[in-house]
């Protein structure tokens, strides 16, 4: 871990010593409580008693170097905390050990002091003024600013702390499960005193903490950089938190609890990660990929996941998103269709270390009396929260109490599954919030939920769904999942490798970044394509199928590999693309025709679902963009 200073700092602060004190397992000694914070209690009578802001001499010394600099608007951050405990009469004591610890002797000693969690540190540090705009966060915010013209402290990611010894950054603030702490000690004192100063602070420590290894070191005018040794324990914190900060940001809509969670997985925990789902048809498409892709890289780090099938909530299915109650199933059909899931999802998920869980097996043996227990754990104005029954109540539709009652199934199936986590699409978060009272109640810990961004359809404006047509799915063939890919509005490219793509963050950023200089939206497509088709049907077939858009669609030419009919004249055209799945379902078949998206090749368009060809036809029927079929009629 490097530390660097720019040389140009100390021509405005020539004295000074920016030290670093760098501790590794730093964990608060039982019994020590009182203690420490009778001393925070002493400091803080001290200083009121004090004779006011105005005759602390060595606050003054810094505001002045504050206003050498050029922030003026900048404010010292032991004056902040002075303001706080004098002028706001407040008790600066936030029951966290390591801060607690660090305000006492900023306090104590009139310097000012940051302290980092290495774990969230990113590349080397230093300390340096600003080179254009640069992205800083401020404590307790969720975003980024940009600022520029200040003397900073940064990694090689973000702004750590602003204005010199002003505002610290939120990223690496001390959290409660933080032990890997960087102290960062800003002083004015001569070499001599300084040294006092670092003896002081560590000895501080050691007092009230144990540790598995210290160091400190010095940046000054003579020595501008510097260099700690980690455990490799350590590095694999870091590491992970890196990796996992990605994880959960890219196609994520919101992650709850964001702090608990990235806590576990930079602990290096191996969850039980649930995704449910209710078997309603028998096709899964790249909407469900978005969250099979997050948990294959879950998958791939260790981690469980409980793949969920509603044998028994996919009788009657989710209300989510519906103005008016599902047709009930019966169990068969449920189960047979849940065959079809398992199979599609080994494509994305390796299926030896997936955990594939019925909620069948508990809810078939549910008694009536336990029915009732659960459902008394909510309350009908609860789950009238949802939306779309407030729309259907606004509309005069009819809500079933079945439909009451499926949130509440849907939470409860994590309290039998035991599960830290769960993965799903943004509407299912008011479903899976209610899994976390019924854990807690049950005596488990609530579960966090990762929320991902749901996918918008090649039609570029609604999310991908079968009954609208604009999906790509699982079964498609390599050339169809290419040509649909392709299809997709160029404002989707970035989307689309976001949420489905297994592009590294280098890649991804690459991709932004051609994206935005305004690279031709067709070639970062077919890049695209080729790389999720790969994903789906290996590196061969997706080469076929760029080489197959190539010949249809640039060269306008017809591919060699046309399947072909031979058919009587009684046939229509509907039956003829049913007979060679050409299309789904009848009604696709109508509303293709309808659209003026089934023609004869090079020819007229077909302009009627009864459409029959005579005998001794012999042609080519194209079927959308990318099917084809030789007919021959005998």
């Amino acid at each position: 871990m490097r530390l660097s200073i720019q040389a140009e700092i100390f021509e405005k602060l020539p004295k000074l010593h920016s030290n670093f004190i760098y501790f590794e397992n730093l964990k608060f000694k039982e019994g020590k409580e009182h203690e420490l914070y009778d001393g925070l209690n002493e400091v803080f009578s001290r200083l009121r008693g004090h004779g006011g802001l105005e005759t602390i001499t060595e606050i003054k010394d810094y505001e002045n170097l504050l206003e050498e600099l050029g922030l003026k608007h900048a404010q010292v951050s032991t004056r902040s905390m002075i303001n706080l405990i004098v002028s706001k009469k407040k008790d600066l004591i936030l029951h966290h050990p390591i801060i607690d610890a660090y305000n006492y002797f900023s306090l104590h000693s009139l310097t000012p002091i940051g302290a980092y969690d290495v774990d969230r540190i990113s590349g080397n540090m230093e300390i340096r003024f600003t080179s254009g705009v640069e992205k800083f966060k401020k404590l307790n915010k969720d975003t980024h600013e940009e600022v520029s013209d200040s003397l900073v402290f940064s990694d090689s990611n973000e702004v750590m702390c602003l204005d010199w010894v002003s505002k610290q950054s939120d990223t690496q603030k001390i959290r409660p499960r933080s032990q890997n702490i960087l102290f960062r000690i800003e002083s004015l004192k001569d070499e001599i005193e300084n040294q006092k100063l670092i003896d002081e602070f560590t000895a501080y420590i050691q007092e009230y903490f144990e540790f598995s290894h210290m160091d400190s070191q010095v940046l000054s005018a003579e020595n501008l950089e510097i260099e700690f040794k980690q455990a490799q324990e350590v590095l694999d914190r870091m590491e992970r938190y890196q990796f996992y900060t990605d994880l959960l940001e890219r196609g994520v809509s919101d992650v709850i609890v964001k702090e608990d969670l990235m806590a576990d997985l930079v602990d290096g925990k191996m969850l039980k990660i649930k995704h449910g789902v209710d078997p309603t048809t028998k096709d899964l498409h790249l909407g469900y990929a978005v969250n099979y892709e997050k948990l294959r890289a879950f998958q791939e780090r260790g981690h469980t996941i409980q793949f969920l099938i509603g044998s028994f909530t996919g009788r009657f299915g989710d209300p989510s998103d519906k103005l008016e109650s599902r047709n009930m199933r019966d169990k068969k059909t449920v189960m047979d269709l849940a065959e079809a899931y398992i199979d599609q999802v080994s494509i994305v998920l390796d299926p030896d270390k997936l955990e594939v869980i019925y909620n069948g097996d508990w809810y078939d043996k549910m008694s009536a009396e336990d029915l009732l227990r659960l459902m008394s754990k909510s309350t009908v104005a609860r789950m009238l929260e949802r939306d779309m029954f407030q729309k259907r109540i606004e509309q005069g539709a009819s809500i079933g109490l079945h439909e009451l009652v499926y949130p509440l199934l849907q939470g409860y199936d994590s309290v039998e599954m035991q599960s830290n986590l769960t993965v799903i699409g943004t509407d299912q978060t008011f479903n899976e919030l209610q899994a976390r009272p019924l854990q807690e109640n049950a005596g488990q810990k609530p579960q966090n939920i990762i929320a991902m961004n749901l996918l918008i359809g090649t039609d570029g404006t609604q999310k991908m769904s079968q009954s609208l047509g604009n999906y790509i799915a699982f079964s498609d063939t390599a050339n169809d999942k290419y040509g649909k890919l392709m299809s997709i509005p160029d404002h989707l490219i970035l989307t689309y490798a976001e949420s489905l793509s297994r592009y590294s963050k280098v890649e991804l950023e690459n991709l932004r970044q051609r994206f935005a200089a305004g690279t031709n939206p067709r070639d970062l497509k077919a890049e695209l394509a080729l790389h999720l088709v790969t994903n789906f049907d290996g590196e061969e077939n997706a080469k076929a199928a760029a080489e197959h858009f190539k010949t249809v669609f640039k060269d306008k030419k017809l591919p060699d590999d046309i399947d072909s009919i031979v058919v009587d004249e009684s046939k229509t055209v509907l039956e003829i693309m049913m007979l060679k799945n050409l299309i789904s379902s009848n009604s696709e078949g109508r509303r293709l025709i309808e659209q003026g998206g089934v023609s004869i090749f090079e020819g007229k368009k077909i302009t009627t679902h009864e459409h029959t060809f005579k005998t001794g036809f012999s042609g080519v029927l194209k079927v959308g963009k990318r099917k084809f079929l030789k007919i021959v009629v005998e």
